[in-house]
């Protein structure tokens, strides 16, 4: 584990670990084999696994699917503040769930970060994708 890296339990998932450095790892436990003796399992960092589809970080334990950003705000900022909060990233980096990079917000907050607001200016009139592509196959 990296030096400076701390790491806590999360409320709403008590055998789950996460750290300030965004990675998650299930609580050390041991159990039982089926012809005697024991098992560990957990312990190992992992920063979960890219969801292209929706393009976050989760992480699967025992059936039940979790995203590590909201893992990770939820044991360093506390629970969410109001129903149907969003974790923001602050740099607008989905990847990087480091504990100082999340905060808690609205989703109007979310969507009116400058990044966002750029890439949307960036796919209206002229320059939607649609747009670009009749463009190209009218010259063709």
């Amino acid at each position: 584990m990296t030096n400076g890296e701390i790491w806590r339990t999360v409320p709403s998932a008590p055998d789950l670990l996460v750290s300030s450095e965004g990675r998650v790892m299930l609580a050390p436990y041991r159990g039982p084999m089926p012809k005697g003796g024991e098992r560990s399992y957990g312990g190992t960092p992992t920063f979960g696994v890219w969801n292209k589809q929706d393009a976050r970080f989760i992480i699967v334990v025992r059936g039940t699917t979790y995203k590590v950003a909201r893992l990770v705000a939820e044991a360093f900022h506390g629970p969410a503040p109001f129903d149907r909060a969003v974790v923001m990233h602050l740099d607008e980096n989905a990847a990087n769930n480091r504990a100082d990079n999340l905060a808690w917000g609205t989703q109007r907050e979310n969507l009116n970060a400058p990044g966002f607001l750029e890439y949307c200016r960036g796919r209206t009139g002229d320059r939607h994708p649609v747009a670009v592509g009749k463009r190209r196959r009218a010259r063709s």
